[in-house]
């Protein structure tokens, strides 16, 4: 058939189906609403001078599938959310669209150009909220003219970390410009783009202490939902401050709304939402910044913790709309929880997720310079209300390391095996004379002893005479985590920005389901899922990577920093690149050499400061919907979320 007799035939699909649309829509159900009603323009629903809608609704159901009338554009099911909202379309001429929470009452959801937005739980707004972690079921209904539900999208997801600055359902990218003492830190925000699935290409928030040095601002940078508005806000470490006397400051910037986080120079009249400062001088508070709900109450903490010489770690509790109230712990202030260790240990990176299944979040810190760098993790189980003063629980390297071993250098909580408990990543960069190795721990759900001393898998770095000077690997200099391919079950991304003749590598490594990730040597022969290798030597790619779902595919995509450190002095203002590197539902992200003409999805730049990407705001866990088909809905949230408090399995906290 010649394409001019198949527009034809649609053409004239089109023209009978709406005849009989007009029909229908006007001169039907003549028991209920007489037809004389139209003709004399009395108060009749159905009729087309009444509202145009119905009368689009009903050739969308003669031309169209139901199933396409209604979309959910920023996860998918049984991923991990990272947004305070829900956005989707809707088929044109539908603008009845409700959304309904854990099987609750439905919402009316206004639809604007075919686009919709709904508000997730937030404790300021609707007084309610998800816990980290938590899982829910999401159903997304339209209705035609009559009232009847027309198409219906029901999905499954976990909460994740509030990535989302300015409310369009999309992560954003948040990281650091803050090389040395001697120059001008900064903080950004590069927004995601629905349409392109990219982030920007230039920073949409800039933000600053506007000192040329002496602060260290932007050190470390971290994310969370302050106020609980639903909208991600930022927290910037500023170790060296005031004037490199090492005391240390932190400021939180809110989220404005929609409109994301404004622009901020605090040397020119720019605001903070929140000023903390250190006790001390060697304090170095904002070593680590980090924001997670350790008490309960549906608002982020301010977590701040120091490897430095006094090795103590702070909780900021919010109070409640405002944020986390300003404190100078040098004039008096008081943290709402001192963590202090007795020994310097390099207590400092923290990962908050839920190790015992209890609904409420436990946080672990890394240590890696105990014992003489054989390391140790301190794992910390809250009780509902707040995180204990020492920690309950330590775990060190089993069997112990000949030399040092770093472990704890980096650490992430996620669900690599499908329990809903939070498994232990702990890398070991110094492991076996800087080959490094990593490590993952599966949570027995207990509270008293959740991780065995003995490691469920081990990732053992390649040979040292393949990386920098032949003796240095750094294998587990970063590790994050992230689902990459869709299953249901973590992933794990290893970093050793020395491997490859200092090229820098960061490798991938897939779960194998309910088992967990098996255990890989590259040094005999192993090989990672996907391997991603720097463009030059030199570069650093791979000091910070990050996990994170960029283009709401519900896909786990890896972000990679690579300062560029070769340049000096004025040279290096405007080096260093971040990679945004997107996975597939088949493969998750594939080998990617830069060395040799490969690309990322995406290249981040900034044209001010040195050392861009000198942090990334990481994912502190990951949480995923375990893909154990052949249960029932009702059965498998039973089974996964057994022993939360509260009667519905899917408890809203208030």
């Amino acid at each position: 058939m010649l394409k001019s007799e198949y527009s034809f035939l649609f053409v004239k699909r089109i023209l009978i189906s709406s005849c009989v649309c007009l029909f229908v829509h006007c001169w039907s159900n003549p028991f209920y609403q007489p037809p004389i009603e139209c003709l004399t323009g009395g108060h009749n629903q159905l009729c087309p001078d009444h509202s145009l809608s119905a009368f689009f609704q009903g050739l969308s159901i003669l031309n169209f599938n139901s199933q396409n009338a209604i979309s959910i554009s920023n996860t998918t099911d049984r991923s991990t959310i990272q947004s305070g909202f829900l956005v989707g379309k809707a088929a044109f001429g539908y603008d009845n669209v409700a959304v309904s929470i854990d099987d609750g009452p439905p919402t009316n959801v206004a639809v604007v150009n075919s686009v919709w937005r709904y508000a997730l739980p937030a404790q300021a707004v609707t007084g309610t909220h998800w816990a980290l972690g938590s899982k829910h079921k999401i159903s997304v209904r339209i209705y035609n003219g009559l009232g009847q539900v027309f198409a219906e999208k029901a999905i499954e997801v976990v909460k994740g970390t509030n990535r989302d600055t300015n409310g369009d359902g999309y992560s954003d990218v948040v990281l650091t410009v803050s090389p040395n003492n001697a120059n001008q830190g900064y903080s950004l925000v590069f927004l995601s783009h629905a349409d392109t699935g990219m982030p920007s290409a230039s920073p949409d928030t800039i933000v600053t202490d506007g000192l040329a040095g002496g602060s260290f601002f932007g050190d470390r940078v971290g994310v969370g939902d302050f106020n609980g508005d639903g909208y991600a806000d930022i927290i910037v470490g500023s170790q060296a401050a005031p004037s490199f006397a090492t005391i240390g400051h932190a400021y939180i910037f809110h989220s404005s709304g929609q409109s994301g986080i404004p622009n901020q120079n605090l040397a020119s009249g720019g605001n903070y939402n929140t000023f903390l400062k250190g006790q001390n001088g060697g304090d170095r508070l904002g070593s680590f910044v980090n924001g997670a709900d350790v008490n309960g109450d549906g608002y982020d903490d301010a977590i701040l913790t120091s490897p430095w010489n006094n090795c103590k770690g702070y909780t900021f509790y919010s109070t409640g709309n405002n944020g986390v109230s300003s404190k100078d712990l040098s004039t008096g202030g008081i943290a709402d929880i001192t963590f202090s260790i007795a020994t310097p240990d390099n207590f400092g990176i923290t990962a908050f997720g839920d190790i015992n299944k209890d609904g409420y979040t436990d946080m672990v810190v890394g240590a890696p310079s105990y014992s003489s760098s054989q390391g140790r993790v301190y794992v910390y189980i809250s009780n509902g209300t707040t995180l204990p003063v020492t920690p309950q629980y330590l775990l060190a390297p089993t069997p112990t390391c000949s030399g040092t071993c770093s472990f704890g250098t980096s650490i992430t909580l996620a669900d690599f095996n499908g329990d809903s408990c939070a498994d232990l990543g702990v890398g070991a960069s110094s492991y076996n004379g800087n080959q490094g190795a990593a490590f993952v721990y599966h949570s027995n759900c207990g509270s008293t002893a959740p991780f065995s001393s003995t490691p469920n898998t081990t990732f053992i770095g390649p040979l040292t005479s393949t990386c920098n000077g032949g003796n240095n690997c750094s294998f587990g200099n970063f590790v994050s985590s992230g689902d990459s391919n869709g299953d249901g079950f973590a992933d794990l991304v290893v970093a050793a920005f020395q491997a490859t003749n200092n090229y820098g590598n960061v490798y991938l490594f897939q779960s194998s389901g309910s088992s967990g990730i098996q255990s890989v040597n590259l040094s005999a022969g192993g090989s990672a899922s996907s391997t991603i290798t720097g463009a030059g030597a030199g570069l650093n790619f791979g000091l910070f990577a990050n996990m994170q779902d960029i283009n709401g595919d519900g896909l786990s995509d890896i972000l990679v920093a690579a300062m560029d450190p070769i340049s000096t002095g004025l040279s290096q203002i405007g080096k260093g690149k971040v990679y945004y590197f997107q996975s597939s539902a088949a493969t998750g992200p594939v080998n990617v050499d830069l060395r040799t003409g490969g690309v990322a999805t995406a290249t981040l730049t900034f044209s001010l400061g040195m050392s861009f990407g000198n942090s990334i705001a990481f994912s502190p866990f990951e949480y995923k919907e375990s893909s154990i088909f052949g249960y029932s809905y009702g059965e498998y949230f039973d089974d996964a979320i057994k022993g939360m408090r509260g009667t519905s399995p899917f408890p809203l906290r208030k």
